[in-house]
């Protein structure tokens, strides 16, 4: 009985530090998806979270690849802060609330498609802001009720985009 009791501990224990070590891997309720076309934010409720805000990032360190073994391998503890700089050249953002004249964003908001409502690129109205740009590093942030949470993005050569996710309410 104690042999299966230890056994039991053992694989239980096992599990939780497989799941803390790929817990990014584990889908558990809402999810973020982003393409260099699209988001689809499960987090955007119609009342209090219905804003994103994308920042155009410029690498300051050549050491971020995002194809490198050693950055796959520490992407969670990567200092993204300290490695990407904001591109003054783009930014765009919409912080919908459900009036008739300004709506709350839901469902696929598309970058290169009207969406029923304006993003502020750069300081102007604009209906699209266009796709993500191949070889380029975004800051997605406003997509949940945490304002400590952002997902850093790069789109690859072929659109393809890697997302990493940073949580700073724990800092």
């Amino acid at each position: 009985m104690k042999k299966l009791t230890l056994i039991i501990l053992i694989g239980l224990l096992i599990g939780l530090i497989i799941f803390a070590v790929n817990s990014t891997d584990f889908k558990i309720g809402k999810t973020i998806e982003i393409t260099n076309e699209y988001i689809v934010n499960d987090h955007w409720d119609g009342k209090y979270n219905n804003a994103i805000k994308i920042d155009k990032m410029i690498v300051l360190d050549n050491r971020m690849d995002v194809f490198s073994k050693g950055f796959i391998k520490n992407s969670t503890f990567w200092d993204f802060e300290g490695t990407l700089a904001k591109d003054s050249t783009f930014s765009a953002s919409y912080g919908g609330i459900n009036t008739l004249e300004k709506h709350y964003v839901e469902g696929k908001v598309f970058f290169d498609k009207d969406n029923g409502w304006n993003w502020n690129l750069n300081g102007l109205e604009s209906r699209t802001i266009g796709k993500l740009e191949k070889d380029t590093w975004y800051k997605f942030s406003s997509l949940t009720m945490n304002t400590k949470y952002y997902k850093y993005v790069y789109v690859d050569n072929t659109g393809k985009t890697h997302i990493f996710n940073v949580n700073k309410a724990n800092y």
